[in-house]
């Protein structure tokens, strides 16, 4: 049975990447460093159909019969070497519109930040994934397919009906822009660590009322 470096390397790489970087022209997200519960998770809502069988879901319709093909073995295999991957530092690019990072920060703090944490690290207790180290153009994608239905419709997947529901609440297209603009603030600088991120994370959550001790419980 091959190996995860290796089914990464015949399987992901082509699309997401050598270092699982991502690839803007094809639209497939960063995968480098995220959690192994949340890439296995994912691989089998697209194998069993809860993810990826909408008509309008062109990546998703990609990802789908390259699931299928996976063991559960080499699921959770080329999950544990996506994990070990050093997670990338997404960089703003023209698809964020004027953006509002203060009125995204008040955004994220009121709709966001109980599930995905005050730092936007994620919470395995919740089924919610980090948001950090993802492209401003796949997040604001997600975001359209929760509000739209190509994704989060399938009643067997409660975390994605959740964030069907949760996406109503971002009303405009300006208020999308605004809360992806904050989420990508939250990265560490290129070259510096998680911790560093989340060093930096506490700073900006201290304006908030709550203040990270509760918004990390």
């Amino acid at each position: 049975m091959a190996a995860g470096g290796d089914l990464f390397g015949s399987v992901c790489a082509q699309c997401h990447g050598p270092q699982g970087q991502g690839n803007e022209q094809l639209k497939a997200p960063s995968i480098a460093g995220r959690p192994a519960w949340y890439v296995m998770q994912q691989l089998r809502n697209f194998r069993m159909g809860r993810r990826g069988s909408h008509p309008s879901d062109a990546q998703g319709l990609l990802m789908a019969p390259i699931a299928k093909q996976l063991s559960d073995e080499q699921i959770k295999a080329v999950a544990r070497k996506v994990e070990s991957m050093p997670q990338i530092t997404p960089q703003m690019t023209a698809a964020l519109q004027s953006p509002d990072i203060e009125e995204g920060k008040f955004l994220f703090t009121e709709r966001c930040m109980e599930c995905h944490r005050y730092n936007a690290s994620g919470e395995l207790t919740f089924g919610s994934p980090p948001l950090t180290g993802l492209q401003d153009w796949y997040l604001l994608a997600q975001i359209d397919k929760f509000k739209t239905g190509m994704r989060g419709v399938d009643p067997s997947d409660p975390y994605g009906t959740k964030m069907k529901l949760s996406s109503q609440f971002i009303e405009s297209d300006q208020s999308k822009h605004d809360v992806v603009a904050f989420i990508l603030s939250l990265n560490p600088p290129a070259g510096h660590s998680a911790d560093a991120a989340a060093d930096g994370a506490v700073k900006v959550a201290e304006g908030n009322s709550n203040g990270p001790q509760n918004a990390a419980r």
